[in-house]
């Protein structure tokens, strides 16, 4: 793939019909992220089921491939994105969600741990949760006087029930059992 030079911005992907879920922007440098392993793109899906099933009036759970476009030259694509808005043609979001995922692998930890996550506390983003499969882990944060603060930490037996942004409990194993159990 070849991508403008930086800094870009979200217009010049859009006028250069980069269509690839994948590209996100960081203050105008474009970052690729791999495709999803086996296990996360399970884990992505097992949880988009589990939390469309939940969603109540208002929140809708958007599909993979979802971007957040948080200003004219950082565009990010969450895992799972739980907005009040459904999806528009552009597959792009621009208003704050109400919770965002990010499904973790051996090539993303430590950017959806720290960028990623600084990124959405900047936007306001009240709720997000970093799933690592390989350590069978739900991390969730809320925004609290303008940080996010860790307010739940479920390992792989473990079960995490939350009231935002409405009603549903996780069970770690349940998403990333082998795919035999689906």
């Amino acid at each position: 793939m070849t991508v403008p030079t930086p800094p870009i911005a979200v217009a010049d992907l859009d006028a250069g019909q980069y269509g690839d879920a994948r590209l996100e922007l960081l203050d105008g440098l474009c970052v690729l992220r791999p495709w999803p392993t086996p296990l996360r793109a399970r884990v992505t899906d097992r949880l988009t089921i589990l939390l469309g099933r939940a969603a109540t009036s208002g929140a809708h759970v958007l599909p993979t491939g979802v971007g957040l476009e948080l200003s004219e030259r950082c565009l990010l694509v969450p895992d799972v994105v739980v907005a009040s808005s459904p999806l528009g043609e552009q597959r792009r979001l621009r208003e704050t969600p109400f919770l965002v995922v990010e499904v973790a692998d051996t090539s993303t930890r430590r950017y959806d741990r720290t960028l990623k996550l600084d990124l959405y506390r900047e936007r306001g983003v009240p709720a997000c949760w970093l799933i690592d499969p390989e350590a069978a882990t739900l991390e969730a944060f809320e925004l609290v006087a303008g940080d996010h603060v860790t307010t739940s930490v479920s390992g792989p037996e473990g079960e995490f029930r939350t009231s935002r942004p409405f009603p549903v409990t996780v069970r770690i194993s349940e998403l990333i059992d082998p795919p035999e159990a689906d």
